[in-house]
């Protein structure tokens, strides 16, 4: 392969696929159902599909979350900081809104877990589909 191959330029790949001896290696595949595997592959992309649009969605609420959680902080801390002229309210009044930045910080990072989680589910389900699939179509007919 030539070493300015760029494997994100369509016209290159296509390109190489035209030159891969495909129809030679088809009667070496018996028992090889071309359209089984190109039905196999396409409920693979569809479920790499289900997996991002599940990691997109829960990313784009976190995201949300992120910013509402940093407005209505930024708010009382503003508002706090106004109330309390007395040093020691202040240090209290900090020290709250410290432990609850926490709090959020880790709902946030439980959340943005469970999205990786799911989107993992989808994508390891259709794996083990796969493979019993190519388990099947090997086995001698």
């Amino acid at each position: 392969m030539d070493k300015s191959f760029n494997p994100f330029d369509p016209e290159a790949m296509m390109k190489m696929m035209q030159q891969m001896p495909f129809a030679d290696m088809m009667p070496k595949m018996q028992g090889f159902d071309p359209a089984a595997l190109s039905d196999m592959q396409n409920r693979n992309m569809e479920a790499f599909q289900a997996a991002n649009s599940a990691a997109s969605e829960a990313y784009k609420d976190l995201f949300s979350k992120q910013v509402e959680m940093m407005k209505t902080m930024m708010s009382e801390a503003k508002t706090s900081a106004e109330a309390a002229r007395d040093p020691a309210k202040a240090q209290e009044v900090m020290a709250a809104g410290v432990q609850k930045a926490m709090d959020l910080s880790t709902e946030l990072a439980t959340e943005a877990q469970k999205a990786n989680a799911r989107a993992w589910e989808i994508v390891s389900a259709r794996m083990r589909d796969s493979i019993a699939e190519l388990e099947q179509m090997a086995k001698p007919k």
